[in-house]
């Protein structure tokens, strides 16, 4: 695969990564034992999702044609 070059292609990317990284804390900490490591991924996933929500709006703004900085 291409490197990715234009700023929607490497949000775009990037919006794949921190969704699979979602989903990863969310699968880990439906099986997790134990409050400590429940409590730790739940946060990571928590961060995770706070992560594709700010990309979905900078996509969403340079979609529009407004600087995502």
């Amino acid at each position: 695969m291409a490197k990715p070059g234009t700023p929607s292609e490497i949000l775009d990317m990037a919006l794949r990564k921190e969704q699979s990284a979602y989903r990863f804390y969310d699968r880990m900490a439906r099986s997790a034992a134990g409050t400590i490591m429940l409590d730790l991924l739940e946060k990571l996933r928590e961060e995770e999702g706070r992560h594709v929500q700010l990309i979905e709006r900078k996509l969403a703004a340079l979609r529009l044609g407004r600087s995502v900085s």
